[in-house]
């Protein structure tokens, strides 16, 4: 056996051109040479080393090749411009390379290698060596160096693609160089697909084994939950003189790419993609589509992170940084030429030594910037962009179109435009700082805080040149000032700038502030003839009950009304209404809304008294009144009530109607300050009320008919002190209500040929309320509602008796007065008889 084994007794079967050799089990075990453009099949097979000449074909189906230099072939498989296809098989070098993959150097093209369904390839020095023009094609198959120094596939200028596959090199997995006989080079291109590349003692790949004499290019695509495994922490080894492309979609990898000087990578993740570990010295860098990197970029010309990627670490000393479309970055930026943050991006960390900076549409830093010392730096807010931190040896800043700059201490500026909108915002949660401005032009909006309890602010300090118009945001408060002094906010030298308060003033307490020039100086002061719009609001919701009971008393004025034209018989009804009433008295500023909507319902039966017939009822109700109280301030009033009614008709067509209800209300005030910031309170409620009407009917003719009248209605509403959340206390006294009216409505009853009767009725009337003070107290300081005055009232409606069970009602009315309009009212409902 030991003489059969012995390389130098063995001799290599020829396969020659023309048809196939076949070999199978029963083959005997031996080397075999092709000739040029022979072909050798193996089924089942075992054979000792292959060598193949240009065009041979070598396919292996559940074959074995086990080479121990036997013949003098150290590769388990030797092709020069040949192809080999294994499925299934294994092939082995004991002291070489499982399967070298070379050219002619004066031929035209290279060699194949294509491994299948499982196929292994061992070798001591590599798995895989391909060189120029040569195609390795590995998948689902395993390749592997299984020497300390080995790699797992070498590519001289080839390709390879590999997918569902594992590449193992003892020192490297993958390796890339230059065929050395080549003029011109040529570009390597790897693509990986759900496999996995190990370099056991040493990098995943290295680019560049054989340069700077010889330079490398290599395109490297890791794709679909590939993995590179690195002994030394490398992912990728780009060395001198070499250059790669380095792309990871949708693959996770831990590790580092390491790039020597004078090199170049430029390196994409995209689609999912994620790294853990640092990209030190690349060209380029750029995650995509939801990739993510947890590590940090030191040196490269271009970091973009793009479309809800996530970056976290530090990026340094890299020339331009774009962050956009929704990402994420987490760390500090250090040395930067240029950083874009843009579309909707975020970054939380700090700007070191960069040179120009922008942050623009809804975009967000959290972190400082700071310029390299006596460098000409900028930076730009725009867009809705916002920035919270630090700006240090900035020389030129831009704030426009809604950005915001939140400060977080004191700070200069040199040069500080404000552009359509532009914000600042100096202190916060108490904290009071001053902004200091060399140069100060455009137009825009400082927003500060102010105490106004201790007379502190924050301050807007223009040291040198001051133009353009700009708005003051003061904070509001509910608290009164404990003095009336003025509060300085800015401190200016001469110049054409103008400043003006936002909403024209600040509500502080009950009262207001108003802001004045002294000087060049800027001050906010005290302004007791003008209230706080929370104030406003107070006695707006104060003042409104009364006109909720009226509202919800109109559906049992008109119900009876229906009574006394048609008579009475038990029966239980049901109305809604709506309604509209505009206040205009200026203790409100400009007046407020109040949309009310309701329904009732009850019963009612006549009644024998003293021989006069009464008809009794009862009823309970719902109404919800909404408050507009101008510029984002509204009131919320939620009634329900229960009562009696009643209706007497004499016999020469006097009338008495009376009703007498009780009311539980919840109130919610939500008002919004000056400074935008919204507070509320709320607070619940009784109310009790009375009406009496007395007044004639008179039939004319042909069923026309008239009712003179004379109504006098009560209401009286508890008093409640409540608070708002913004400090502002409140406490109204009982509010009272006295209206009285008189007037005339005119109808017709007509039968219809189906028998039914429709009843067309108008009206008008005078009203006059009496009751001109009903004090409020805000924060102790006294107001009154005085809603008291006149108004004409029309209306015009109708009833329709279908049947001696069914009666429809429906009515539309509108009054005009001093300060209380009814803008309109409708109601309508249905009656049964029992």
């Amino acid at each position: 056996m030991s003489l059969v084994l012995n390389s130098s007794l063995i001799q290599a079967a020829t396969v020659p051109a023309g048809p196939p050799r076949s070999i199978d089990s029963n083959t005997p075990l031996e080397t075999w040479q092709l000739e040029a453009n022979a072909v050798l099949i193996g089924s089942g097979a075992a054979t000792l080393g292959i060598t193949s000449s240009a065009g041979g074909v070598i396919d292996l189906t559940n074959s074995s090749v086990t080479s121990a230099g036997e013949g003098g072939f150290a590769q388990g498989i030797f092709l020069t411009n040949a192809n080999a296809t294994l499925s299934n098989s294994t092939v082995t070098s004991v002291s070489g390379i499982g399967i070298s993959a070379v050219r002619g150097v004066s031929s035209i093209g290279g060699s194949t290698v294509t491994l299948r369904n499982q196929a292994v390839v061992r070798g001591l020095q590599g798995g895989i060596a391909g060189n120029r023009f040569s195609e390795i094609n590995v998948q689902n198959s395993t390749v592997e160096g299984t020497g300390a120094n080995s790699f797992g596939i070498r590519l001289l200028e080839g390709s390879l693609s590999a997918s569902g596959s594992t590449i193992t090199g003892g020192l490297n997995g993958l390796t890339v160089g230059t065929d050395t006989q080549a003029s011109a080079i040529i570009p390597t291109k790897i693509v990986l697909d759900n496999t996995r590349v190990e370099g056991k003692s040493g990098s995943a790949i290295v680019v560049g084994i054989n340069a700077p004499d010889f330079p490398t290019v290599a395109n490297i695509e890791v794709r679909n939950g590939s993995s590179l495994v690195a002994g030394n922490g490398t992912l990728l080894e780009v060395r001198p003189g070499a250059s790669a492309g380095f792309l990871v979609d949708n693959s996770n990898l831990t590790g580092n790419v390491v790039v020597a000087a004078g090199s170049s990578a430029n390196v994409t993740l995209q689609n999912n993609a994620s790294l853990t570990g640092d990209l030190q010295n690349v060209t380029t860098a750029m995650l995509n589509n939801k990739a993510r990197m947890t590590g940090n970029v030191l040196g490269a010309s271009s970091v973009v992170i793009d479309n809800a990627s996530t970056f976290t670490g530090n990026l340094q000393e890299v020339a331009n940084v774009t962050i956009n479309n929704q990402s994420v970055i987490t760390g500090n930026v250090l040395g930067a030429s240029s950083v874009v943050i843009d579309n909707g991006s975020a970054f939380t960390g700090n700007l070191q030594d960069v040179a120009n900076a922008t942050i623009n549409n809804q975009s967000v830093m959290t972190g400082n910037v700071t310029a390299a010392a006596d460098s000409v730096a900028g930076l730009s807010l725009d867009n809705g962009a916002s920035l919270l931190g630090q700006v240090n040896n900035v020389s030129n800043f831009t704030i426009s179109n809604q950005a915001l700059w939140q400060m977080t201490d004191s700070q200069s500026v040199n040069n500080l435009t404000l552009n359509n909108g532009g914000r600042v915002r100096l202190g916060g949660n108490q904290e009071y700082f001053q902004l200091n401005v060399t140069n100060l032009v455009g137009s825009g909006t400082f927003e500060m805080g102010t105490d106004f309890a201790k007379g502190i602010s924050d301050l807007l300090n223009v040291t040198g040149s001051a133009a353009g118009d700009h708005q003051l945001l003061v904070s509001s408060t509910g608290l009164d000032p404990v003095n009336d002094s003025s509060i300085k906010v800015v401190q200016s030298v001469a110049g054409s700038a103008q400043y003006g308060l936002v909403n024209d003033r600040v509500d502080v307490g009950a009262f207001t502030y108003r802001l004045v020039k002294e000087g060049d100086d800027w001050y906010l002061q005290p302004d007791k003839e003008v209230v706080s719009t929370p104030t406003r609001a107070v006695m707006a919701i104060s003042a409104v009950a009364p006109t909720v009971i009226y509202g919800e008393t109109v559906l049992l004025n008109n119900r009876m009304g229906d009574l006394r034209v048609n008579g009475g018989q038990t029966g239980g009804w049901v109305r809604s209404f709506g309604s509209r009433y505009s206040i205009s008295n200026n203790a409100y500023g400009n007046g407020y809304s109040q949309n009310q909507y309701g329904f009732s319902m009850g019963v009612d039966t006549p009644v024998q008294i003293a021989g006069e017939r009464v008809l009794l009822g009862v009823f309970a109700g719902y109404s919800k009144s909404n408050l507009d109280l101008s510029r984002g301030s509204s009131g919320e009033i939620d009634s329900t009530s229960i009562g009696l009614y009643g209706t007497w008709l004499g016999d020469s067509g006097y009338y008495l109607d009376t009703v007498a209800k009780l009311n539980h209300f919840r109130n919610d005030a939500k008002v919004t300050m000056s400074d935008g910031r919204q507070t509320e309170g709320n607070y619940n409620n009784l109310g009790a009320s009375a009406s009496v009407e007395f007044g004639k009917h008179i039939d004319i003719k042909d069923g026309y008919y008239a009712e003179v009248f004379t109504q006098w209605q009560a209401a009286s509403v508890q008093g409640k002190d409540f608070s708002l959340d913004n400090g502002l206390k409140a406490d109204a006294d009982t509010t009272r209500s006295m209206l009285g009216k008189a007037g005339v409505t005119l109808g017709r009853g007509m039968t219809l040929s189906n028998g039914s009767v429709l009843q067309p009725h108008i009206r008008a009337a005078l009203v006059h309320e009496f009751v001109k003070s009903n004090e409020v107290r805000v924060n102790d300081n006294k107001f009154n509602n005085d809603l008291s005055g006149s108004r004409f009232e029309v209306g015009a409606g109708g009833s329709w008796t279908l049947n001696d069970r069914w009666q429809l009602h429906a009515e539309l009315d509108t009054s005009k007065g001093d300060n209380v309009t009814k803008d309109f009212g409708v109601n309508m409902g249905a009656h049964y008889s029992f």
